[in-house]
Parts: structure tokens; C-alpha cells; sequence
């Protein structure tokens, strides 16, 4: 078999073995096929030995490149702020172009935007703007790209590096990349202890270990555990009480079913994959723009868990919905509105050079795809070859030949120093209702508009560019800025004419497949103009099993590496998704480093027991229920949270699960927990998300939307799930609770204990005002008394009864911050008072918390004494430990 005949890795690897390889790379690339050419597009450049490719390169270096330097280079190169996005010191950045497009198509003069500006035949397009260029220099403009528009290549001797004589060791030894075993359950001593398989597996390392489990949980503590991990809600006294009170032989079963089809259980494990897909609703970065669809993707997670969609269907979808066939409309949509996978990312679009933009948002794919789903950190090959995993940077750009040959429609274009509408790009949005075909009066309102906005844009850029911009008009605004209203004006008129969702079309994020469809260059260094071999669309080489599917040429390759992602020949989908599960579950995962199965990761505490649920998991269909319900209907989930001396002795991080790990509720579990027990939750989906309303203009930290999102957010008393999600505008009750980092998979959230919890839970507003509600729902039955009020918080608080002691201490506590709060009305009367503070536990009554503060601040009424000291023990159960823990 011909050497080039192999795939590029095998094809480098036998080049490597030559201790001539450069010699014999530079002297043969002019014969490579399309499985590995050169990655510039004129003919002479395929040739670089070729006399014609000689001679072009000549003319280039003598003649264009120093006109370039000297006429062009000062506003659009890399060492400028390259107006209007268009780089001339690189040939990638000249195809590319800038706003307007292609500066030169190669062969094509005449359709070459480079040439028609330094023509000055259109007085809009006047290139350089000081002088127009002689005759002769035209020509040679014009001759250069007729030619081909040739650009020396890259030194071949930097196209490749070493890769790492270990990795062909570690693709066959390490526990992550080999074929899934179905290893069966072991013997254990005690066979009365296990209740599934799993339980076999667990027992057996505590019994090596001379380990014995503790006991079973309490069922009031397990069935708060329960309903917190299946729903993210506590249980209410009736659900406690029915549970306690059913002695049958299923009633665990019952309790178990009846949460994994509840709505609320889709709500909190779509939760957990929002945290993996890095979902938000704006794009990040230095200029905080709105995605005010991302909540299509929201939902359709949210309905996929609910729904039990299997897992591997789950992948198909969000990496390739719209190729796939459907059996009805709605089902297109949804397919399509799953790929807002692959677009909700982080998003520079004030990024200037759109190249830059392009392959950075292939990265950011390429590393949500690869740790979400195989738990590799594949993007550390942009630049190099992995340092610790085999994945090589052809592998890498194999992946971003995939993206780069698909449209991200996440509707926002990359513009340096923009403002108002510059960003919005509705052409780059996925539509799923029928297309509207404007009539022949609303096109020519969108021409005209269109026209106007071009004016107004080239007004304000001839403002920025001579002093006149700083002339001050007669209303005292600097004329700058009188043309930026004029532009944003105009943008937001166009904006109405020809907005998809501004009329009436159904919108979302999402991909498609892309107008050019073909493999990625690999860039050398991971620097987006530096352009090396091409690299055939592919997957990681670090997994590879029989019947892979090829990529199709006249596809983007979007729908086999779903296949290929999906298949149950791939080992490290199915690890990664149940250890996924098992950390939600227990803790902490069989794997504690759930994004990272690489050699820098954790190794597996019990890794027959890993591959016993993967191959259970894909043998049951792929069924994510099925999987959390045989979990937690085993012995080791039931277990208790106490901690034992002699286990806490041998195993203090509970690696061997001979308990159950206490652990401290979520963000959103805390915020839920706090409105459910007062009785306030609304739990209902609401309609389409606050950030819908946006538009696509850049958000401040503190401008007047920002401030209007978090107002939104204080007030709501929906899920937390459907709260504005922004980055960088996270609402406080998540904020200050480890919420999920947005910008990046995350499959582990962390656990702090800071000040700023205590204060939030002190002085927030939110737990003030449920605080309040919570003593009113106390107060409200008549004839209960102080020790039933007492108990009927604890078991809405904790689902559990309060100790004669508890009763004591708070009917103390209520009595006398009762007898204080009446006597300091009595001794101030209250005109004024400050803001909110928490209230004291020594039975001093606080003087705010006696006065509530109106919305708007008006006027200050006195609390009825009775109603502040209910407030304030209400305070100090919701801000308790137990109420913030699960054991």
C-alpha cells in the first residue's frame, strides 16, 4: 500500500519512524491526496516546488506585499484594531474578510471587494481613504489576484511536533479507553445485606477491607433525601405522613415511581445536563450580549428528561437534530431546537478578526462535545498534541473540520467596538415555523432601511476617523454620538422589518449544516491564520471500534459523530453519563473527576461496578430513569448518613460508601425548598423566559435591563430552573451558593461555606419577605397554639416532628421577641426606618424586622408585634443548617 495512502495518523506516524522527515515532508506535499494536501487554495500553492508557484510568490513579495504594508497595514492587520474586521496581512483574513465580505476571491478580479475599493469606481468603497493608488499598483493588485493570489506557506518544518512515544501504550492500557466489560455481581459474605447487583459490588470492597456498612437510614430521612434528589423539592407533612404510615411491601417502590414521574423530576435532572451543556442566556465575554431563544433548549432538555428519552437518542439530537429524520413537525422542531447544544456557549463577539471568531467557537464546541460526553479534555490539542492524553492535534482538527463545515446559528456575529443592533445577525438563527415571504412593499421598506442604516454607519465611521466627530452640537452632545442614536435608531427600524421573531416566525438556536462543506486545515500553534496540512473530518482517535461510521462528503459529518458519540461500542459515553448519575445520587462519582476520565483523572474507586451499570444502562435502552430508580432502590443508597469512628478511621472520604455522604442542597434547592415551604412555589413552567424580551444589544452589569432581570428574578416564585440566566447577571439566591460556572461543562459544582451565605440568609430581601410568609401560613389556623405552630414548621422546614425541647426553646424565643418588639413600638414610633436587617436571637427585638420596608419605599408601617416574632423564628429555620443539609 502507497505511504499516502494511509490516514494521517498512521500516515505520521510511519513518517516519523524516518530520521529524514522534513526532507521528505517538504519535498512531497505536492503529492498528497485530499486525505492530507496542503490547506491554501490556488493551484500554484499546491505545488510548491512548481516554477509557476516560485514565480508568484516572487511578484507577491516584490511588488504586493510591500504595497500592502505600506498603503493598507496601519488600520487592517493584527497589529491594529483591523477596521471594519478585515486583516490584508494575511491571506486567510482576506478570504474571510470583513463586514462585507470576501476581500478577494481568488482568480476573480472582478468579483475581488480589495479591487473595487482600490478602483474607486464606488464612492461608498474608496480604499486607501488618503489617496487612491496609481494605475500601476492597481495592476499589480489586480494581477495578483487574477494569478491566484498567491501567499508563501508556513515553514513545513513546523507543521508537526513529536508526539508522545506513550500514547500508543496508554490507548491500550488505560482503564478509560478500553472495551465496556459486564462484569458479574461478586460473592460477599453477607448475602442478606445486598438488594440489587450493585449492592454485590459495594459489599465486597467494604468485606476485603474488613469494613462493615452502617445502618439503614431513618425513613423520614431517607425519603427527604429521596425527594430532594429526584425532584430538588422537599417532601410536604401529607407525602411524610401517607409514606410513614404505609407498611406494605412496595411503599419504598411507590415513593420512588411517583417522584420519577412527577414534572418537578425533569426540572432538577434537566438541571444537572443545563450545568454540562454550559447553558446561559447571553453570550459572556467583554461585551455581554442576550440570547433571547436559549430558553427553546432549556425546555427541551427539561421535556427529554421527563419524557425518559434515551440517552443515546438524547446525543443524536443535540449534535445533529436537523439531520435526522422525524415523523411529524413537532418533531423536527424539537430536533432541531436540541442542537441549541452546540450553541449556547460562550460567545467574543467583540472579537475583530472574524477567523479568530470562527475557530474560537469551534474550541468552545469541540470542549463542550468532548467533555460532556467522553469526559476529555480534547481542546488541549488546538495548539500542540495532547501533553497527557494520545489525542494529537490532527485529531483535534479532524473535529473542527465537523463544526467548521456546520453554521452556528447562535445569531450574533463578531464586530470590534460595536454598539446598539451591530451584533444582532437573524440571518445566523434556526427558523421552525414555514418561511414568510415579505410582500413587494414590505421588501422595498427593507431596502430602503437597509440603504439608510449604511449611510448612517459610514456617517459615524467618517466621524470617528477626523476630528469633526468632536465638534459639539447645539443640544451639547459630542456629534459622535448623535450619529450613534442615528444608527441605533435606524438598526432597531430595520430590526422591526426583518427580525424573524419580531414577525411572527418561530426562532431558535441551534446548527445546520453549512453553504461550504470540507475538511479543516490544521492551524499551526492553534493560531487561526497560520495554515498547515489538511486533516480529513474524523473522530478521536483515542476511542476506535468496529463499524465506526465515515464521514459523508456532502454532509458536514455532524450526524456520524453522533453516531459514533451514541454508540454503544464507545466506552467513555456510557461511563461518563453513569458516573454522572452515581455522583448526583451519592456524592461524589465512582470517578470523582466527572469531566476529566484522562490519565490526569481519577482513577475509578469501583471500576467492575462502573462497567456493570454502563452495560446495564445500554442494555436497558439507554433509559436514565430505569437507571436512577435501580439506584436508589439498592441497600447502599439507603444506608445512613452517621459517621462511625472506626470506618471514619480506614476510609474518612467515604470512598468505600459505608454510609451515605451528608451533603448541602444546591443553589436551586435551597431557593425551591425555601418558596415550597411556605407555600408560595409556582409550579408551573412559565412561558418562554424574561431574557426573551431582550434585545440583542449589549448588556451593562448595572443598566437599566440588568437591573430590571434581577427585579424579575427577587420577585419570581417559579422553579429556579426558569429564572433569567445571564452571564454574569446570575441571580443572588444562586450566587451566593455555588452555582454552576456557565461559561465551561460543568459536571461538579462546588461546596463553599463563606460569609456572604449568612448574609444573604440574614438580609436578603427574598428570605425576608418568605420568612414573612411563612409566620402569616403559621399564624393563619386558629386555635393551633405556639407548640402546634412550633411543630407544623419543623415538619414543613425539616419533614420531620420537633423534641419537646425544640418546643420549648422557640415558644421561649417567639415569647419574648414578642414581649420586645411591643415594647420598642411603644417607645419609637416609626417615621422612617432602615433597610431590612436580620433579627436578633437574644429575644431583642430588631427594630427592622418589627418595620417592613414598601416596595417603593413610601412609608413605613409598624409589624403587629405577634407577626415580627414569627418572622424571625421563620428566619432562623430557613437559615439553618438542617434545613440547608441532607443526611
Amino acid at each position: 500500500m502507497p505511504a499516502f495512502a494511509y490516514r494521517p495518523s498512521e500516515f505520521l506516524r510511519r513518517m516519523r519512524e524516518s530520521s529524514h522527515l522534513i526532507y521528505v515532508l517538504a519535498t512531497t506535499l505536492a503529492y498528497l491526496p485530499p486525505t492530507l494536501s496542503w490547506g491554501q487554495s490556488s493551484p500554484a500553492e499546491n505545488r510548491p516546488d512548481s516554477e509557476q508557484n516560485r514565480t508568484a510568490i516572487e511578484f507577491f513579495e516584490k511588488r504586493v506585499r510591500p504595497l500592502l504594508v505600506k498603503n493598507c497595514y496601519t488600520c487592517h492587520s493584527a497589529d491594529t484594531n483591523a477596521k471594519g474586521g478585515l486583516r490584508v496581512d494575511d491571506r486567510r483574513g482576506l478570504l474571510a474578510g470583513g463586514a462585507g465580505g470576501p476581500a478577494i476571491v481568488p482568480g476573480d478580479p472582478e468579483k475581488s471587494r480589495l479591487i473595487q475599493a482600490v478602483r474607486y469606481t464606488d464612492e461608498n468603497l474608496l480604499m486607501p481613504p488618503e489617496r487612491a493608488l496609481s494605475d500601476e499598483e492597481v495592476a499589480d493588485l489586480t494581477r495578483w489576484v487574477a494569478d491566484g493570489a498567491a501567499w508563501p506557506a508556513e515553514d513545513v518544518a513546523t507543521l508537526v511536533s513529536e508526539p508522545d512515544p506513550a500514547y500508543a501504550r496508554l490507548r491500550q492500557e488505560h482503564w478509560a479507553w478500553q472495551p465496556l466489560q459486564a462484569p458479574a455481581a461478586p460473592a460477599v459474605r453477607d448475602t442478606n445485606w445486598p438488594r440489587d447487583d450493585l449492592d454485590h459490588f459495594i459489599l465486597a470492597k467494604l468485606e476485603e477491607r474488613a469494613l462493615a456498612p452502617v445502618g439503614d437510614a431513618e425513613r423520614p430521612a431517607l425519603l427527604r433525601r429521596l425527594t430532594f434528589d429526584l425532584t430538588g423539592l422537599p417532601p410536604n407533612p401529607d407525602e411524610v405522613d401517607a409514606f410513614l404510615a404505609d407498611r406494605s411491601a412496595d411503599a419504598w417502590e411507590k415513593i420512588v415511581d411517583r417522584l420519577l414521574s412527577s414534572p418537578a423530576y425533569g426540572e432538577r435532572w434537566g438541571r444537572h445536563w443545563l450545568d454540562v451543556a454550559r447553558y446561559a442566556e447571553s453570550t459572556g465575554g467583554s461585551r455581554n450580549l442576550p440570547f433571547p431563544h436559549a430558553w427553546r433548549y432549556r425546555d427541551y432538555v427539561i421535556d427529554a428528561f421527563n419524557a425518559d428519552k434515551p440517552f443515546d437518542q438524547f446525543i443524536r439530537e443535540q449534535i445533529a437534530g436537523d439531520l435526522l429524520p422525524a415523523n411529524s413537525e413537532a418533531q423536527r422542531e424539537e430536533q432541531i431546537i436540541a442542537t441549541g447544544f452546540l450553541a449556547v456557549g460562550v460567545k467574543d463577539v467583540n472579537q475583530r478578526f472574524k477567523i479568530r471568531f470562527v475557530m474560537d467557537n469551534i474550541d468552545e464546541q469541540i470542549d463542550a462535545v468532548s467533555r460532556s460526553f467522553l469526559a476529555l479534555t480534547a481542546s488541549c490539542a488546538r495548539c500542540h498534541d495532547h501533553k497527557f492524553d494520545p489525542i494529537p492535534t490532527a485529531d483535534y482538527y479532524a473535529l473542527a473540520g465537523i463544526f467548521q463545515s456546520s453554521d452556528l446559528c447562535a445569531g450574533v456575529r463578531n464586530k470590534m467596538g460595536g454598539g446598539g443592533l451591530d451584533y444582532y445577525d437573524s440571518q445566523m438563527l434556526v427558523n421552525l415555523g414555514p418561511k414568510v415571504e415579505p410582500t413587494a412593499e414590505a421588501l422595498a421598506k427593507i431596502e430602503e432601511a437597509t440603504r439608510a442604516v449604511a449611510v448612517a454607519r459610514t456617517e459615524l465611521q467618517t466621524l470617528r476617523t477626523n476630528l469633526q466627530g468632536n465638534d459639539i452640537t447645539a443640544d451639547g452632545r459630542m456629534k459622535r454620538q448623535v450619529a450613534r442614536d442615528k444608527l441605533n435608531q435606524l438598526q432597531n427600524e430595520l430590526f422591526a422589518l426583518t427580525d424573524p421573531a419580531a414577525n411572527g416566525v418561530k426562532t431558535a438556536m441551534g446548527v445546520r449544516d453549512g453553504q461550504s462543506i470540507g475538511d479543516a486545515e490544521i492551524r499551526l500553534r492553534g493560531e487561526a491564520e497560520k495554515i498547515g496540512p489538511v486533516v480529513p473530518r474524523g473522530f478521536l482517535s483515542v476511542v476506535s471500534f468496529d463499524g465506526q461510521p465515515p464521514v459523508s462528503p456532502g454532509q458536514s459529518g455532524r450526524r456520524e459523530l453522533a453516531e459514533w458519540l451514541a454508540s454503544a461500542n464507545n466506552p467513555l459515553t456510557s461511563r461518563v453519563i453513569v458516573n454522572r448519575i452515581w455522583q448526583h445520587l451519592f456524592g461524589q462519582g465512582l470517578v470523582k473527576s466527572v469531566d476529566n476520565f484522562g490519565v490526569t483523572g481519577d482513577s475509578p474507586s469501583h471500576p467492575e461496578l462502573l462497567d456493570h451499570l454502563a452495560s446495564r444502562l445500554v442494555r436497558d435502552g439507554w433509559s436514565i430513569k430505569r437507571l436512577v430508580r435501580t439506584i436508589v432502590l439498592s441497600r447502599a443508597y439507603g444506608l445512613a448518613g452517621d459517621a462511625a469512628q472506626a470506618q471514619l478511621a480506614v476510609d474518612p472520604g467515604n470512598g468505600l460508601l459505608w454510609r451515605h455522604t451528608p451533603r448541602r442542597l444546591e443553589a436551586e434547592e435551597i431557593r425551591d425548598a425555601m418558596l415550597s415551604v411556605v407555600g408560595t412555589l409556582d409550579v408551573h413552567r412559565p412561558a418562554a423566559s424574561p431574557a426573551s424580551d431582550l434585545k440583542v444589544i449589549e448588556l451593562g452589569n448595572n443598566g437599566r435591563e440588568a437591573r430590571r432581570l434581577r427585579e424579575v428574578a427577587g420577585a419570581s416564585r417559579y422553579r429556579s430552573v426558569y429564572l433569567p440566566l445571564l452571564r454574569g447577571l446570575t441571580p443572588a439566591a444562586l450566587e451566593v451558593f455555588d452555582f454552576a460556572e456557565q461559561g465551561m461543562v460543568t459536571g461538579h459544582r462546588d461546596t463553599t461555606t463563606v460569609a456572604t451565605q449568612s448574609l444573604y440568609l440574614l438580609n436578603d430581601p427574598f428570605v425576608r419577605r418568605e420568612a414573612r410568609e411563612l409566620a402569616a401560613r403559621l399564624l393563619e389556623p386558629a386555635g393551633l397554639g405556639d407548640e402546634g405552630r412550633v411543630q407544623w414548621a419543623y415538619r414543613l422546614a425539616f419533614s420531620r416532628p420537633a423534641s419537646a425541647a425544640e418546643v420549648e426553646r422557640a415558644k421561649t424565643f417567639v415569647t419574648d421577641y414578642e414581649v420586645a418588639a411591643r415594647d420598642l413600638i411603644s417607645a419609637q414610633p416609626f417615621t422612617t426606618a432602615p433597610t431590612p436587617a436580620p433579627a436578633k436571637t437574644n429575644g431583642e427585638a430588631d427594630e427592622a424586622v418589627v418595620a417592613e420596608q414598601p416596595a417603593d419605599g413610601s412609608s413605613i408601617e409598624p409589624l403587629d408585634p405577634k407577626i415580627a416574632a414569627w418572622t424571625a423564628f421563620s428566619q432562623s429555620l430557613l437559615g439553618c443548617a438542617e434545613f440547608r443539609y441532607l443526611k
